[in-house]
């Protein structure tokens, strides 16, 4: 447990997910470029933290 802590992916995906969560809960308002930037990258970081395997030495 302790080395899937460790894995940069989780808190990438943890981040990403908090971020994409307050975004669209507080309706932030920022720039449209911006704002659809954000829509897909956030959710492709959460999913990618998701499907990623820390124990692998390979990382997926």
């Amino acid at each position: 447990m302790q080395h899937r802590l460790k894995s940069w992916a989780l808190w990438t995906a943890m981040g990403a997910l908090i971020s994409f969560c307050l975004k669209e809960f507080f309706s932030l308002d920022l720039d449209e470029t911006v704002d659809g930037l954000l829509n897909v990258l956030l959710p492709v970081l959460a999913g990618f933290g998701i499907v990623n395997n820390p124990t692998n030495s390979s990382g997926l």
